[in-house]
């Protein structure tokens, strides 16, 4: 008879591991609903502890109260804890299921999936470790450290997010933004100063008003508008429209497009640049692809390979070009090419 092993199967019989698993229990199917309610006379934040399910938090600046209304799935009843609390002036709660239940081979796992009512005007604090995550209408700080989901932010002061895996997105913050990710898509539309440090995944910015200072590993980023912009890019394309101040990037590959900025400065290693409606000076150190400029004021290059082609700008002075045809037109204050 033949027999024919899967590559799942064959790993498994090679590497001498047995896996049982007990279909009978892979599911959460304990299912109950609670829901706790705090006044928050006295309180100016809330501090949320959960380790897995969904989670959505509505703030309204009509209520006065706290409700924490949520639908437990559990292997075991009463594998759980789900308890709001005042510790100070801060608002507690903690809806956990039996951690290590909490991924099941072939089924569904204990979680807790809540909604969250509460004032606009308290600060968040959250520790999460799966499920995505929607919160909307605060008004205050909120900090976030996450381990996977989705996780997306309407309204909010000053944030800070530390992520280690699913996509983020941002939306009319009004004040800083930090955010550590690990993987995953990032979308920032609104607040003031970013910092952004991300391993991988792309990156879209917009109506930031401040500075940006932005660590990335992989993925292309688009940016449209802000003031200062610092960028440290391993990989990907990297678009830049209508930006006020300066702009520095220290980029590995992928290409580099900017159309508007006062000035600016770039450390590249492959990929084309192209620089267009820039301000004042334009400074590149190119390893190799192509370089276009086009409106600026003085121009400094030092190039490795590939052509470079300058227009309209008010001087030019070209250090090194070990390999690549040149072409110049309208150049103010003359050329200088070694």
């Amino acid at each position: 008879m033949l027999k024919i092993f899967t590559p799942l199967v064959s790993a498994l019989i090679l590497s001498g591991c047995i896996i049982h698993v007990n279909t009978a229990s892979a599911d959460a199917k304990e299912h109950v609903q609670r829901q706790l309610q705090l006044s928050t006379s006295n309180i100016t934040s809330l501090t949320t502890l959960t380790n897995a399910g969904d989670l959505k938090i509505i703030a309204s600046p009509d209520t006065s109260e706290i409700t924490a209304s949520a639908d437990i799935y559990t292997i075991e009843p009463n594998e759980f804890v789900f308890t709001l609390e005042q510790q100070g002036k801060t608002a507690k709660l903690v809806a956990e299921v039996n951690s290590e239940n909490t991924w099941r081979f072939g089924g569904h796992g204990p979680k807790i999936d809540m909604t969250i009512t509460m004032p606009s005007a308290l600060a968040l604090t959250l520790t999460d470790s799966s499920g995505d995550i929607d919160i909307k209408g605060l008004t205050s700080h909120i900090q976030i450290d996450d381990g996977s989901g989705a996780l997306t932010i309407d309204g909010g002061q000053n944030i800070a997010i530390r992520d280690d895996s699913g996509d983020i997105t941002v939306l009319n913050a009004k004040g800083n933004i930090t955010i550590n990710d690990g993987s995953g898509e990032i979308s920032i539309r609104g607040g003031q100063q970013l910092t952004l440090r991300d391993d991988s995944g792309g990156i879209e910015i917009s109506k930031v008003t401040g500075d940006m200072e932005i660590t990335d590993g992989s993925g292309d980023m688009e940016i449209i508008g802000g003031n200062n912009i610092t960028i440290k890019d391993d990989s990907g394309d990297i678009s830049l429209t209508s930006i006020i101040g300066s702009v520095s990037i220290v980029d590995g590959s992928g290409n580099l497009t900017i159309d508007g900025a006062q000035s600016v400065n770039i450390n590249d290693d492959s990929g084309f640049i192209k620089v267009n409606n820039t301000r004042a000076n334009v400074k590149i150190d190119d390893g190799s692809g192509d370089i276009w400029v086009n409106n600026a004021g003085a121009v400094t290059i030092d190039d490795d390979s590939g052509d470079i082609d300058i227009n309209h700008v008010q001087s030019l002075e070209i250090l090194s070009d070990s390999s690549g045809n040149v072409r110049t037109n309208d150049i103010k204050g003359g050329s200088k090419i070694r």
